[in-house]
């Protein structure tokens, strides 16, 4: 049962590592519209600026540097 229980809380662990570093890489791409007609304003981090830009995301083949919010934005990337 610990050996369980100590299994369990390392795959914890790892998940929550390689979702860390998934939001990092992130934070590096270039905004991506997509190519739907949809008109979504979205907003991206820059990393060579260190800030947040608003743009209009089409609703389809994005990318995960996408953010409903500045803040949102802002709180997934920056310092990263």
């Amino acid at each position: 049962m610990k050996t369980l229980i100590l299994f369990l809380c390392v795959a914890v662990l790892c998940a929550t590592f390689v979702a860390s570093e998934d939001k990092k890489k992130n934070c590096v791409d270039p905004p991506k519209s997509g190519l739907c007609m949809a008109y979504m304003p979205s907003w991206n981090y820059d990393a060579k600026t260190g800030k947040c830009n608003e743009f209009v995301y089409g609703g389809c083949q994005g990318n995960g540097n996408r953010y409903s919010s500045e803040q949102e934005c802002m709180d997934n990337c920056k310092g990263k």
